[in-house]
């Protein structure tokens, strides 16, 4: 899932009819995926009702397919839910394993695994 904020909205005339009913946004992930995740915006199918300027929670790949209606669905991601309100911690923003590419050793049975 990303963390991302809505930009506009995509209108189609011709499109799968699988979709015909879907709501498509187009969403800007925030600032903290920069540069892991290597795209500026997202179309994504919309249930909840978000709008343009709402902070939105994006899931992708299978869970979209899922939330559309089954695995056969043409979705690689769709809006989860509206955000009220997104706290980030300075201090651990720029921690060590706090962002895409983990620095820290993650404990396993075995000891310190990388």
């Amino acid at each position: 899932m990303i963390l991302g904020r809505v930009i506009g909205q995509v209108w189609a005339a011709r499109r799968d009819a699988r979709l015909e009913r879907a709501k498509l946004l187009v969403v800007k992930p925030h600032a903290i995926y920069e540069p892991a995740f290597g795209t500026r915006h997202l179309v994504a199918t919309d249930d909840v009702d978000a709008g343009v300027g709402d902070d939105v929670i994006v899931c992708l790949g299978a869970p979209a397919r899922a939330s559309a209606g089954g695995n056969d669905m043409p979705v690689d991601a769709a809006v989860l839910g509206v955000v009220d309100r997104i706290e980030l911690s300075p201090d651990a923003m720029t921690a060590a394993g706090a962002a895409p590419g983990i620095k820290r050793a993650l404990v396993g049975l075995g000891g310190a695994v990388r």
